[in-house]
């Protein structure tokens, strides 16, 4: 079955699975485990890429790295890496949305369990629910908003949006925001984020989350490399001329003002991703409920004209 087809294929791309056997390797695994720390943190877990960077690669040399307050500043295209806390939800939006098979773009109910989907131009037979959830997020400098989807949205609370969905049925509830959500507040972790053309152009202000990570070590690392970053940054101002005579009128010092940027750039190929297709529904247009943060931080160095 493929796109709601029945089609015959080879076995090249099948997959065997295996239950209960008397596998040595598995065995192995397995007692592995057992003798392991039974006190693990039930962390976020990453899956492998087939890609020659790491996870960590991703967000320590492939993003700019940002505070909340420089990210609504972007003038450019990029992929961006902070830390942050979520500290509330935009709850007078859909916490999902229902999506095609092919392109995982929203679709448009039409009745009689049929729906539209205006990317693929065409009917689609079923729409499985996709998270959506927009969060408040902030650090030290800021706050503003991030959208994260299906994926990010499971890997941080472990359940499953069908599921969810079932519970929801069960209780009667309706499509009411879910309490099992809010185990996203109060969590740090590190994103990394799209800034997108329509971000520019339209001056959108919710910025779609990629990739996260939980990791206690790989945030603490990032943050170290912002703590050297901040403690290079110093105000500078010169001292008055001595020898300068005293009849000379002095003038006043001007200023020069330089951004104070704390990011690394990073290189970002062009490559094909599939990541951000399947985490942007296209359905855009809303209002922020979250005000821009403006307190830029400013190095002044000051030098004294003769």
């Amino acid at each position: 079955m493929l796109k709601d087809q029945v089609s015959l294929c080879n076995s090249l791309f099948a997959t065997k699975i295996f239950i209960n056997e008397d596998i040595s390797e598995v065995n192995d695994y397995k007692e592995s485990i057992t003798d392991g720390d039974a006190s693990r943190s039930l962390g976020i877990t990453h899956l492998s890429s087939q890609n020659s960077h790491s996870i960590e690669d991703e967000f320590m040399k492939m993003s700019e790295r940002k505070q909340l307050d420089e990210v609504p500043d972007t003038s450019k295209e990029c992929f961006c890496a902070t830390a942050a806390t979520i500290v509330g939800f935009e709850k007078d939006t859909n916490w999902y949305y229902n999506s095609c098979k092919s392109c995982n773009k929203k679709v448009e109910y039409e009745g009689g369990g049929r729906y539209w989907c205006i990317k693929c131009d065409s009917h689609v037979k079923s729409a499985p629910p996709r998270y959506k959830v927009t969060v408040s997020v902030e650090d030290d400098s800021g706050s503003t908003s991030f959208v994260m989807f299906d994926r990010e949205v499971f890997q941080a609370i472990q359940i499953s949006i069908m599921d969810l969905k079932d519970k929801l049925l069960k209780d009667g509830k309706g499509d009411s925001f879910q309490e099992e959500l809010e185990m996203l507040l109060e969590r740090k972790f590190i994103f990394r984020i799209q800034i997108s053309k329509y971000n520019l152009d339209q001056d959108w202000d919710k910025f779609t989350v990629v990739r996260l990570s939980d990791d206690e070590d790989l945030i603490k690392r990032f943050l170290d490399v912002n703590e050297v970053a901040q403690d290079n940054d110093v105000e500078v101002e010169s001292t008055n001329n001595t020898n300068m005579p005293s009849t000379e009128k002095k003038k006043d010092p001007a200023p020069v003002i330089c951004d104070n940027e704390d990011f690394i750039e990073g290189t970002i190929t062009p490559q094909k991703r599939p990541l951000e297709e399947a985490t942007s529904d296209g359905n855009v247009g809303e209002t922020s409920s979250v005000q821009r943060s403006t307190n830029r931080k400013k190095v002044v160095i000051k030098m004294e004209k003769k």
